[in-house]
């Protein structure tokens, strides 16, 4: 990787990551702040709008992915009269999409009675507010993808957050002035509108002067082609993760009860938050995984860069799963108490889960960035069909109660999500076999399981024995346990790790 586009890769990575830190920090303050002034139920009816609209985001179908990777090519060659082809052609789509969800969420208004359940006063007025930032969102977005595949991600980035934090602070100081809630969603779509103004602008700016054709060129077959390909499977990708992510919830509420799944979706929020950081992190470099595919020469530069790739997530897994599975029901106690805490086998199930999700996305980066969607399309389908009939079998055959749903969603994403994966990534993007991908995978799931069994007893005996010594001073036992993990885990790291560190390739150049 030239020192150029290694640059922008770290600025990617960096900016993605922070700024999807502090966008999380600022969401969980001022979510504390509308539950203290509105309320729960305001809260609660937010939540069923948002989910109901998002549902609908299903009719961008990837899009926006797909012509991400159908701008490399040309942009690495400088071929801008098809760059402006490819943008005037996804203006448009878009174009055409914001009016379809709008038709859409038209059309669902006369049923809000029986989406809410009950009547809430002022609902369906919410609602539209809520429609027509979803349409909003649509105008203007697709500048975005011209900066993304062009290696600018911190850009996007940072415009994201600018206008995240303007528009919490500005709903925070509504919150507290007057109270209303329709207020607190009007700044939310004058804020996502400004966002994507503020990138146009910035495009034009920057692009104008190589868009200096007045005359229309056809996009080529091929990349239509592609873009087509690429959109059907990244189609299906997002309908298996709304099944797959949305069916823990349900199986709960209906096998188990409901005050389960608000104990659940405690220890999910924090993990759900560290995963997305995560994933906004390995995400920042799949143009610039991209843009190397298009240029690359040899098939075997690109799994050098994929194992390279997947060695850095491993090492974050390393020490991120050491973290929650040794902190989080620590965490728990300090911040809502101890009678919302699970069994100690549902933290390690998830923690389990969690370990395989971080490692799959060098996968998914080189899916995206290698335009591999398409041949990758049965692949969430299974994996939704397959996670549902577990869960089923553990609950109504083995009554196995949550622990089952969590065995079932494991055993996919290993067995089928990460299996399918490894397998197109190697197959059709290297021309490779993929047994090498499996002997190092099984490697590194030994490595970090070692490392959190270790972990687990340190943290047991270290717990019981600051409990008895200090008494339930929590913050302190998170801070305590917090170092002891930190230097368990780079004593064990280092130890499995030591050849691999002695011949320095551990900082190998990118």
């Amino acid at each position: 990787m030239d020192s150029k586009r290694k640059h922008y890769a770290i600025i990617n990575v960096g900016t993605s990551g922070l700024s999807t830190a502090f966008k999380f920090i600022l969401g969980f303050l001022s979510r504390t702040i509308f539950i203290h002034i509105l309320g729960s139920e305001i809260l609660g009816l937010n939540g069923l709008l948002t989910s109901t609209l998002t549902t609908l985001s299903l009719a961008e179908m990837g899009i926006g992915s797909a012509v991400v990777y159908s701008l490399y090519e040309p942009l690495a060659n400088k071929r801008w009269t098809i760059v402006q082809s490819i943008m005037r052609l996804y203006r448009n789509i878009y174009r055409i999409l914001a009016l379809l969800i709008l038709a859409i969420g038209l059309a669902i208004v006369p049923f809000l009675p029986l989406i809410t359940g009950k009547q809430v006063e002022h609902s369906t007025f919410y609602y539209l507010i809520l429609l027509t930032n979803s349409v909003v969102s649509y105008l203007l977005t697709y500048n975005r993808s011209l900066l993304i595949a062009n290696e600018r991600n911190y850009i996007v980035s940072f415009v994201d957050f600018l206008t995240y934090f303007v528009m919490t602070v500005l709903q925070v100081i509504i919150l507290f002035v007057f109270k209303n809630y329709a207020l607190y969603l009007i700044i939310q779509v004058i804020s996502t509108l400004a966002g994507n103004i503020g990138l146009s602008i910035y495009v034009k700016k920057q692009y104008d002067k190589y868009f200096v054709s007045e005359k229309i060129v056809k996009v080529p077959r091929k990349i239509i082609n592609k873009l087509k390909r690429n959109v059907i499977g990244t189609f299906a990708s997002r309908i298996g993760d709304i099944v797959v992510n949305g069916t823990d919830n349900i199986l709960i509420a209906a096998f188990i009860n409901l005050s389960t799944v608000g104990l659940y979706s405690n220890y999910q929020l924090i993990i759900s938050a560290i995963q997305q950081i995560l994933y906004s992190v390995s995400t920042a470099l799949t143009a610039t995984i991209g843009n190397i595919a298009v240029g690359q020469t040899s098939k075997d530069e690109g799994a050098d860069l994929f194992f390279r790739h997947q060695f850095a997530n491993y090492t974050i897994t390393f020490f991120v799963s050491a973290l929650l599975l040794g902190e989080l029901p620590t965490f728990i106690r300090l911040w809502i108490g101890s009678s919302f805490l699970l069994p100690d086998y549902v933290d390690v199930l998830m923690v389990g889960i969690f370990v395989i999700n971080i490692l799959r996305y060098s996968g998914l980066s080189f899916i995206d960035a290698y335009g591999l969607s398409y041949e990758q399309r049965a692949k969430p389908i299974l994996e939704a069909i397959f996670n549902l009939l577990f869960s089923i079998l553990f609950l109504k055959v083995f009554d196995l109660g949550i622990l089952g749903i969590l065995l079932a969603t494991m055993i996919t994403s290993l067995f089928i999500a990460t299996v399918y994966e490894a397998y197109v990534v190697f197959y059709y993007g290297f021309n490779r076999s993929v047994l090498q991908f499996y002997k190092k995978y099984i490697k590194m799931l030994v490595d970090i399981s070692i490392n959190l069994v270790l972990v687990s007893f340190l943290t047991s005996f270290s717990s019981s024995f600051l409990e008895n010594l200090i008494g339930r001073n929590y913050f302190l036992i998170l801070i305590v346990n917090f170092v002891s993990i930190i230097l368990l885990s780079i004593i064990v790291y280092c130890f499995l790790n030591m050849k691999r560190i002695i011949n320095k390739k551990v900082f190998r150049r990118v």
